[in-house]
């Protein structure tokens, strides 16, 4: 779980963004993809922790955490919004690996209630969000690419 939880880091993105960049047209379109939706991501998730200021589960007394990384407010998982934001958004664009993709962030946001950084709630409204911002980033592609 420690390993799936670090696929849904930034950083992972990151790299998987910077592969995609130099590997071709549609690579550098992938990257994109991945840039729009992470800064979705990034303002969305900020925002709603920033307002609502849930503490995370090991700071009300459910101290079952079984990694250390975590900081900041709890509400909404912002692995759970970018994982399901990337992975949505790239399913749209390439349905035949919609499956797998949507299964890994669905495992990467899943991981965060295993390893006691998140409340389920804390995941599942990070899911609904990362859902609509996959659609919302595919959308402002096609119109840049216009």
């Amino acid at each position: 779980m420690k390993w799936i939880t670090g696929l849904g880091d930034t950083r992972a993105w990151v790299v998987l963004g910077i592969v995609c960049y130099f590997s071709g047209a549609e690579g550098q379109r992938l990257s994109a993809l991945m840039v729009i939706g992470g800064l979705f991501s990034i303002i969305a998730t900020n925002t709603l922790k920033f307002a609502v200021q849930r503490r995370r589960p090991f700071e009300v007394g459910y101290d079952r955490r079984l990694i250390s990384e975590p900081f900041g407010n709890s509400f909404p998982s912002g692995h759970s919004t970018q994982a399901l934001t990337i992975t949505t958004a790239i399913a749209l664009l390439y349905p035949p690996v919609a499956l797998p993709l949507i299964s890994l962030g669905c495992a990467i946001a899943l991981s965060r209630v295993y390893l006691g950084v998140h409340f389920p709630l804390d995941v599942a409204l990070g899911m609904i969000l990362g859902v609509g911002l996959g659609h919302g980033a595919v959308r402002v592609l096609d119109l840049m690419l216009l």
